[in-house]
């Protein structure tokens, strides 16, 4: 069927049609059909043959005076409108295409759904998806969820990239050196940058955005050892330390270090529709629109990188029609007498397996898992990898840490992790009509030491043990578990669900009073440096350890950023992460699996280490022309 924009007049007349019936065999003269509709017995023949064309309805006239012609109707009025509004979404004609339908909601989000996927308009590609919830303002300075993440590494870009093993490639910046005798950064910045609103990026901007970064409680730690910001001139800034820093060109690799005009930093952070005439980023792709219906990514032309093949995203809210534990993120693409779908599960991060020997553990107290179980968790690996990365375990986990406020022993801590153990809460877990698909934890990274507790004696426990979440579908379903498990051995439990910002607030002002709080480890493509920031500076870590836990943990992480190279901070932050396991400071929990289904129909898609597909880079020869 032709797309149809402007039908508004056939539409009526089908409308009146329809009160003869529809789906049915009318037996009628032409006659009747025109005072059915209001009009001339010319003007009707004309009207039928154009919906007939349309495909609308059947229409068989029969030759003589007074014959009666067969009409048949293929749609009722509503279904009607559904169809050409579904039309208008195709061709991007939103707007339109609620109006047509009486701004129903609901049927919108259906429509949307169905009509999700990439699509080719006069030469450029245009991508529509749906998601279950409203984004937060993508504004890097602010805490985030994973998919916020994804959305601001599109929209942004730093002066480098952080790749997973440490190694640091051009972005803003095209080199970089480090003096170490003098303790001090130079960042080289390309020529004729701009952010997407026009205005130069320079190292003046850097700096001055650097130094107000300095000023806001969230960067102050991780911040503490910059002494002066500066600009040599308008296409070098430096970078002045007071302790050396070998690693310090990956530690603002990260997403919170995205370049942005200074002035931003002063935008209300969780207001979406506030938010398109606040951001302004420098990445591949600019923020069009934001509402709390759709984000809509535009790519940017004077991108310094290469131009996304992607012309636009449309990202639109639709609420979940069903309860389901994988936060699926669909695409569907297009294709004449085929169709295929993009599904993301909610999985945040990939795994890379390193074919290393893994270290055995020398505690007597702790044991690595058996050998069976570790050879089917690396057959599974090694087969998601091998399945041309459609499928990826996350860099990070789910977890739970022990808020030191309930002042528990290392017995008692010990006890509890034993009765949270992995292996327990997914056997929890296959028992819920929404299974989780992931594997069990038994460190940050699933490519970690794995290690497990030895069995312990009863330990006594508050009779009611609390624990804190975040408003998210898989968290609750962890903390039902765990609530099960724990009522199992005795104890009363309490969940208390926050929005996200509420949580990050509490913890910020350290009033997280919850015996546990359940969490997911969010890591991006800047692996060691996103651990290492994650432990030095995450606020619901800190807020929860122990004054001397948390004097024990800086004090590891600034010996590791001074003497380290950023090769080497997995493996030093590996028995870091170790060492918080076995005090039971924190209890891995699960590794989610993430795939992406595409059968071969869109070329060059990879999903990345947020769950999400690579949209720069989604293309086909195979779409719909429209």
């Amino acid at each position: 069927m032709v797309p149809v924009l402007n039908n508004d007049k056939k539409i009526l007349h089908f409308s009146r049609l329809s009160k003869l019936g529809v789906k049915q065999d009318i037996a009628i003269t032409l006659q009747e059909v025109a005072e059915v509709m209001f009009t001339s017995t010319r003007h009707c023949r004309t009207l039928l043959n154009e919906m007939r064309d349309l495909g609308w309805l059947e229409w068989t006239p029969k030759a003589g005076r007074n014959q009666r012609s067969r009409l048949y109707l293929v749609y009722a009025v509503d279904e009607l409108k559904a169809e050409l509004a579904q039309q208008m979404i195709a061709v991007g004609k939103y707007e339109k295409a609620l109006i047509l339908i009486d701004h129903n909601q609901v049927l919108f989000g259906q429509l949307l759904q169905n009509t999700s996927g990439a699509v080719q308009r006069e030469g450029r590609l245009h991508i529509q998806l749906t998601y279950a919830r409203s984004f937060s303002a993508l504004l890097p300075h602010i805490a985030l969820r994973n998919s916020e993440r994804f959305l601001v590494r599109q929209v942004y870009c730093c002066l480098v990239q952080c790749d997973k093993n440490g190694l640091i490639s051009p972005r803003l910046a095209h080199h970089w050196v480090y003096n170490a005798e003098l303790q001090r950064w130079r960042f080289y910045l390309r020529p004729a940058l701009t952010f997407h609103d026009g205005s130069a990026i320079n190292a003046e901007k850097i700096a001055e955005l650097f130094n107000r970064l300095k000023q806001l409680a969230t960067y102050q730690t991780e911040l503490a050892h910059v002494t002066h910001i500066s600009a040599v001139n308008p296409l070098c800034v430096e970078f002045q330390l007071d302790q050396p820093d070998p690693g310090f060109s990956g530690l603002i690799a990260d997403v919170k270090y995205s370049i942005q005009p200074y002035s931003q930093l002063t935008s209300q952070p969780h207001s979406p529709l506030n938010a398109t005439a606040a951001i302004v980023g420098s990445g591949a792709f600019r923020v069009q629109e934001h509402t709390q219906q759709h984000l809509r990514l535009q790519a940017y032309d004077n991108y310094y990188g290469h131009r996304a093949l992607t012309d636009t995203v449309t990202i639109w809210q639709v609420a979940s029609s069903q309860t389901s534990s994988s936060c699926a993120t669909e695409i569907q693409a297009n294709v004449v007498h085929k169709t295929s779908q993009i599904c993301s599960n909610y999985a945040v991060h990939h795994l890379e397996r390193k074919n290393s020997l893994e270290p055995k553990i020398a505690d007597p107290e702790l044991e690595s898992r058996s050998d069976d179980i570790d050879s089917a968790i690396e057959n599974a690996i090694e087969s998601a990898i091998e399945s041309d990365q459609k499928s990826r375990l996350e860099y990070g986990c789910l977890l739970a840490i022990i808020n030191s406020k309930t002042q528990l022993s290392l017995l008692q801590r010990k006890y509890l992790s034993q009765l949270l153990a992995a292996d327990k809460l997914m056997a929890e877990l296959a028992q819920s009509a929404n299974p989780i698909e992931a594997i069990p934890a038994y460190n940050l990274l699933s490519n970690w030491l794995k290690i497990m507790s030895a069995g312990t004696t009863v330990q006594p426990l508050p009779s009611k043990l609390t624990i804190a979440i975040f408003e998210h579908h898989t968290l609750k379903e962890c903390a039902q578990a765990m609530m099960a498990l724990l009522q199992k051995a005795g104890f009363e439990c309490e969940v208390n669900v926050y929005s996200f910002e509420e949580l990050v607030q509490k913890a910020s002002a350290n009033t997280l009073m919850e015996d546990l709080i359940l969490m997911s480890l969010d890591l991006d493509d800047n692996l060691p440096t996103s651990v290492f920031h994650w432990m030095l500076s995450n606020s619901v870590l800190n807020q929860s350890l122990s004054a001397e836990a948390s004097s024990w943990l800086r004090a590891k992480l600034i010996s590791i950023r001074q003497q380290q190279p950023l090769t080497n901070y997995l493996t030093e932050l590996e028995s870091i992460s170790t060492a918080m396991i076995t005090e039971h400071w924190i209890i891995p929990m699960l590794h989610h699996r993430q795939t992406l289904y595409f059968q071969g129909v869109l070329k060059g898609v990879s999903i990345n280490v947020w769950g999400w597909p690579e949209i720069q880079d989604v293309w086909s020869e195979q779409f719909v022309e429209i």
